[in-house]
């Protein structure tokens, strides 16, 4: 199990950057690996990935969507792959994103054994992609309703953990261990992972893997002695 955080500054106001992390099908355009996201319900996703060369399939719980703060979700069982994202106004026209990611290791890249450091270079790679695509303007997405919540008056919140991170932001530990205890799932190996099927091939049906793989390891296994 590996968590990593990585932190960058884009030239938008909150909102907008807001919008695009809330509406989860913008994922597989800036998040390595990920084919499709699509919603099941309100607090619900789907995800498709190509992860070392095998599609593997899962849902998601919506663990958080607070307007202009903050986005957090996680695997609803299975291997955990779990995000919170909280963003930081910096004036009217900049964003500070910090992304902390949590992954099992183990499951997702195998074959893999760079660890901490893969992943955390991996998640520095599609934060950066995710600031060209809003500072160009190409990445758009559906706007998400939001609860009359402001980009002034979150502004006037306290961030005093970590730069970009309030005191009362969730880890993705606990993100999944909420999701864990409010649906009574109980993690197992594989589970809605195809961990059986050879590559380009996918037990849930659908296409099969692509050329967008993960490569050298978006999460990767810590070293091992």
């Amino acid at each position: 199990m590996s968590m990593v955080q990585q932190a960058i500054e884009v030239s938008a106001p909150v909102h907008t950057v807001y919008e695009q992390l809330a509406a989860f099908e913008n994922y597989p355009r800036f998040m390595t690996g990920v084919r499709q996201v699509t919603s099941i319900g309100t607090d619900q996703t789907h995800w498709i990935m190509d992860v070392d060369g095998k599609r593997r399939e899962f849902d998601a719980q919506i663990i958080e969507r607070s307007p202009d703060e903050r986005v957090s979700w996680s695997t609803m069982e299975g291997p955990l792959l779990a995000e919170t994202i909280t963003l930081r106004p910096m004036g009217e026209t900049k964003t500070q994103v910090v992304a902390q990611l949590e992954a099992d290791i183990a499951f997702l890249m195998p074959s893999d054994r760079h660890g901490q450091e893969s992943l955390n270079r991996r998640l520095k790679a599609d934060l950066t992609t995710f600031k060209g695509l809003v500072e160009s303007g190409v990445l758009g997405g559906r706007p998400i309703p939001h609860a009359g919540a402001s980009s002034k008056q979150m502004a006037g919140r306290s961030h005093t953990l970590l730069p970009g991170i309030s005191m009362d932001a969730p880890s993705p530990a606990a993100v999944a261990a909420r999701i864990r205890n409010r649906t009574g799932a109980v993690p197992h190996p594989g589970a809605g992972w195809d961990t059986g099927a050879a590559a380009g091939t996918a037990r849930m049906g659908g296409r099969g893997a692509g050329s967008d793989t993960w490569g050298s390891g978006m999460i990767n296994e810590e070293e091992r002695g």
